[in-house]
């Protein structure tokens, strides 16, 4: 959001772009800093996340306070900038009131006389024959002898609109200098040296409390899910979203090793094969089923916590997954996302700024897991997430119970969240590399000034056209158009997440690829693993649990080449087999 156009690259672009046109090749592109930095970035947080009005979308394993708080920053420092540079122009017009006249005289003259071509048709008209010729010479002549007596108060004019060029460029370099420094500064001030960098905007109260407002929204823990192509996702989970994918299973009492075939809570036979599956399970009346003890999906829900929270120990069993976090969430439709409650509601009786903190969707919540999921909408999520690559891939599984009808649905939704696009990354300089930037930025601020200058031309320019069409003219109306159209598009009921607005659609290194899915891999391995011992706990017959966890896990991703796949097993282990035909790498 502090970043600024890279002005001396521009410089370099365009003299490529003229050696590519010398030389015939395909021109480059001129380089610019697009809809993930700077301006375009900070309109984009204030417009959809900050002053939305509906509640921001979670973005997992990524912090907004911070962020909306440099958004702030970054407008506030766009506005100062732009109020600095109109008291500039201001102050030379003020200064040199017949220079600045010049100089839209010019700058109109410019446009009209060459730009849109008229000189030349007037020149190409007036040698076309004798007679034009003549005209053209007489009208010049005419003019010539109107404007000779003013001679002196034109000359005064061209001489004071060069020291109002002079000043003009020299006092707007100088903004943009600052601009630029300040921009430097902001940087460094979030620099790995700094511990506790600043997340409230200073002078900005109304600001400030909307930000508090999302602090408290992104730990009510409710999350949108919206349908994209053929899955559906988790909005700001990760734009990479694997298939859901889960054993389901008719629960059945298993037999113990005091029963009568004494083969205990495995299939028949060395080599179990899916028709003796079935046999076993065909073998199993419905009256055997009172053998199982009774549990609700929260019950299995909270063992599993429990054994996911050991994943983030301290070699526990081998080395811990590094930075592991299980939490619990209540997922919503993007349909109902705008009318849950945006912002924490005043205590009866407390202060004006004392807000009560709880989560609205506690209630519902709680409920959810200890009834029948059948016709709700929302459902209660387990996930448990895995932060790596210094915050660049964010991996999280979230995981659902059902248990209704005699069935038991265990369901895992894998999302990655992928690195943040080159664009959209700003580094804090430091060193030679922050001493060359610091010496650089005049030189910068120089052709920033010249940009303004192109584009305030190009705005007089649009300013008289439209005024010349009439107010209402067919431009205005398509201006009105478009500022209604933008308007419209800021009311959107769909959820969005910054973090996936910065971010790829997926991780691109080979090695964060492989990281990525061996994390999905252990957790659901020791999600079903968890789940199968609850189970058998229980008295449930586990066999057909297993069988269908192991297809899951060992088609977890396929590894280079498409020559091996590397897969998880039910203890969390990793073995190599040959790939298959049916192997598919998103689950």
């Amino acid at each position: 959001m502090h970043e600024r156009v890279n002005r001396i690259g521009q410089v370099r672009d365009l003299m490529g772009k003229w050696q590519d046109r010398v030389r015939g090749r395909k021109e480059r592109d001129i380089r610019c800093l697009g809809p993930l930095a700077g301006g375009e970035l900070v309109r984009w947080t204030m417009e959809n996340v900050l002053n939305a009005r509906k509640r921001p979308a979670p973005s997992f394993g990524f912090s907004l306070s911070l962020v909306l708080t440099h958004s702030v920053v970054a407008q506030r420092q766009l506005r100062l900038r732009g109020a600095a540079i109109a008291g500039v122009v201001g102050l030379v017009a003020v200064r040199h009131p017949l220079g600045a006249i010049a100089l839209v005289v010019l700058a109109l003259l410019r446009h009209y006389l060459l730009a849109a071509g008229l000189l030349r048709a007037l020149l190409r008209w007036g040698f076309s024959s004798l007679v034009p010729l003549l005209l053209v010479i007489a009208g010049g002549y005419l003019a010539w002898s109107r404007l000779q007596p003013y001679t002196p108060v034109l000359l005064f004019a061209v001489r004071d609109a060069i020291a109002a060029v002079v000043w003009t460029a020299l006092l707007v370099a100088a903004v943009y200098t600052v601009d630029r420094w300040v921009c430097v500064a902001y940087l460094a001030s979030l620099g790995p040296w700094r511990k506790n960098p600043t997340t409230r905007p200073r002078l900005a109260p109304r600001a400030a409390a909307r930000i508090a407002e999302c602090e408290v929204g992104e730990r009510w823990q409710s999350t949108p899910y919206r349908k994209e192509g053929w899955v559906n996702r988790f909005v700001g989970a990760g734009l990479d979203a694997w298939r859901a994918t889960g054993p389901r299973i008719q629960l059945t009492a298993a037999r113990r090793a005091d029963d009568e075939d004494g083969e205990g809570n495995e299939p028949p036979g060395p080599n179990p094969t899916p028709q003796s599956w079935a046999t076993a399970e065909a073998e199993v009346s419905w009256e055997e089923a009172a053998g199982i003890r009774k549990f609700e999906a929260d019950e299995l829900m909270d063992k599993l916590r429990v054994e996911l929270e050991r994943l983030s120990g301290v070699l526990v069993e081998t080395h811990a997954l590094p930075h592991c976090d299980i939490f619990e969430t209540l997922a919503v439709p993007q349909s109902r996302w705008k009318k849950l409650p945006r912002k924490p509601e005043r205590k009866p009786g407390a202060p004006r700024r004392a807000h009560d903190e709880s989560w609205p969707e506690a209630k519902e919540m709680i409920e959810e897991g200890r009834k029948a999921p059948s016709g709700h909408h929302s459902r209660r999520y387990l996930a448990a997430q895995v932060v790596d690559w210094k915050g660049d891939i964010v991996v999280t599984v979230f995981a659902h119970a059902a248990l209704e009808g005699q069935t038991l649905h265990f369901v895992t939704r894998p999302h990655v969240l992928a690195p943040l696009k080159n664009e959209a990354r700003a580094e804090s300089a430091k060193g030679w590399e922050l001493t060359q930037k610091i010496l650089l930025t005049p030189i910068h601020a120089l052709v920033d000034t010249a940009a303004l200058s192109r584009r305030s031309h190009a705005g007089l320019v649009r300013a008289l056209d439209v005024f010349v069409g009439g107010l209402l003219g067919h431009s205005a109306q398509r201006q009105v158009a478009a500022v209604l159209d933008k308007a419209e598009q800021k009311d959107n009921s769909e959820p969005v997440s910054l973090r996936e607005y910065c971010a790829l659609d997926a991780p691109e290194d080979m090695h964060q690829v492989e990281d990525a899915a061996r994390h999905i891999s252990i957790l659901q391995s020791r999600m079903f693993s968890t789940v199968s011992a609850f189970l058998d706990d229980h008295g449930v017959f586990t066999g057909d649990f297993k069988r269908q966890a192991q297809e899951v896990v060992t088609k977890i991703f396929i590894n280079g080449d498409h020559n091996q796949v590397n897969t998880g097993n039910m203890q969390g282990g990793q073995t190599q087999n040959a790939e298959t035909d049916s192997a598919q790498p998103k689950g």
